[in-house]
């Protein structure tokens, strides 16, 4: 048996590294075609057309604040240039082949609150999730040495309390009874499917297929220990993803694959020094796995377990929640036993079928009440929306009022001053006559 936690850590986390061959393939091809001759004359003809464009219909190469119709006219005479557009008074900088790279580079949909992150950014984040990650799966696969796998599984799945809990007091999760709930029953329901696997034996067709030979298990040798890794990569799991939450906040401010090519990246140069470590203390001696299955299964779990597994799972952590992406994670544990059951005819009790259900219960609860905070979320928004766009039509109606009401007196002294002199010209008039008399 192959037991070597920090080797096949190493290894999946090193995937991660081959995200940063599209980055560099693009940054060589932008460069090289600078480089190639008819990438001036290419330039020139660009800038020409777009001179001739320029110097054409104004609205071909203007952005305007007034409504634009079908055929692209515009309806204010107050124009943009296009390098600069003008959005609730922020501007954004003008794209040009220098910082093309950096611009490309970054999410395509940058998110209007937050600006995307830049590459030292990126860089820093890469190195701390790099840490914590590969201490949360080195964890995981070194408790499996000292405790059962059932006892490693059903303390790796209390990462929801602590994801609930670092979340609550970071403010990417709102704490609630319905949450903590649905929690506690994915949790009880990954024990039960636990315990279902480890008491009931299958038929002799699950373990005498052929080509295939699995050692009977062992009594665990360290089984507090084991549990204590296993309780401490549950708790550097929720650190970590609830850290990505907070730091990135959606999908449009970080690039996918410089993110996880940094990591991965990171892993290769800052962690090889560790084998030498482990290797001259004893604790793990290093060794290349020679039997061939031994490596395929490396590499497939590196390549689909680790580098596409955990970019779906960043992916729909920034789109979601880190809470509702823990529980759906635990749905994996009854999803593998069910496939013992498609591909070997294992027979699976009572058990496994209640804690299957109680699996799925957290987590279709804990989307019900995301998407519940989410409605609420949106109608207070609309509310907040109705309430300043009333406010501000009060306010233009009141200084409607008041300059009305300032120009009525202006007209009322004006009217009363001539109305004061006619009177006393009136008045003087027989004066006048007499005096002449």
């Amino acid at each position: 048996m192959y037991n070597k936690p920090f080797f096949v850590t190493y290894v999946n986390t090193a995937s991660f590294s081959l995200y940063l061959l599209g980055p560099l393939f693009r940054h060589w091809l932008k460069r090289s075609d600078r480089a190639w001759p008819w990438s001036s004359q290419h330039s020139e003809a660009s800038s020409k057309s777009v001179s001739d464009s320029s110097s054409g219909e104004p609205n071909a190469r203007t952005t305007s604040y007034g409504s634009v119709s079908q055929t692209g006219s515009l309806d204010s005479n107050q124009t943009l240039p296009t390098t600069s557009h003008s959005l609730v008074g922020t501007t954004a900088p003008y794209v040009t082949d220098d910082n093309e790279d950096a611009t490309l580079e970054q999410g395509s949909i940058q998110s209007e609150d937050e600006p995307p992150l830049s590459h030292r950014e990126i860089a820093e984040l890469s190195f701390a999730f790099c840490i914590l990650w590969f201490a949360a799966n080195w964890a995981t696969n070194a408790s499996l040495a000292y405790t059962t796998v059932a006892s490693s599984t059903i303390l790796a799945s209390m990462s929801g309390f602590f994801t609930l809990a670092i979340g609550a007091i970071l403010k990417t999760e709102s704490f609630s009874t319905l949450k903590f709930l649905a929690v506690c029953a994915s949790v009880m329901g990954v024990a039960l499917v636990s315990e279902s696997d480890r008491g009931e034996s299958g038929p002799p067709s699950a373990f005498s297929h052929p080509g295939m030979h699995m050692d009977p298990p062992k009594a665990p040798i360290a089984p507090l220990f084991g549990d204590f890794l296993a309780l401490m990569s549950a708790m550097f799991y929720g650190c970590y993803t609830v850290l990505l939450k907070v730091r990135i906040q959606n999908e449009s401010r970080v690039n996918m694959s410089l993110f996880f090519g940094f990591v991965g990246l990171f892993n290769l140069v800052l962690l090889w020094p560790m084998f030498g470590v482990l290797h001259w203390t004893g604790v793990e001696p290093f060794e290349l796995p020679s039997d061939t299955k031994v490596i395929w299964m490396i590499g497939v779990n590196a390549i689909v377990g680790t580098f596409v597994s955990d970019y779906l799972w960043l992916l729909s952590m920034l789109m979601t929640s880190p809470l509702v992406v823990t529980l759906g994670l635990s749905l994996t544990i009854p999803l593998a036993l069910l496939g013992d059951v498609v591909g070997y005819g294992r027979i699976l009790g009572l058990g496994y079928w209640i804690g299957a259900g109680l699996v799925l219960a957290g987590f279709f609860g804990v989307n019900g009440v995301a998407l519940s905070e989410r409605d609420e979320a949106e109608r207070q928004e609309e509310v907040a929306i109705r309430s300043a766009a009333s406010c501000t039509t009060a306010a233009v109606a009141a200084s409607a009022l008041v300059s009305e009401e300032r120009l009525y007196n202006e007209n009322g002294h004006s009217l009363g001053r001539g109305r004061t002199r006619s009177r006393s010209t009136s008045e003087r008039a027989p004066l006048l006559s007499s005096s002449t008399q």
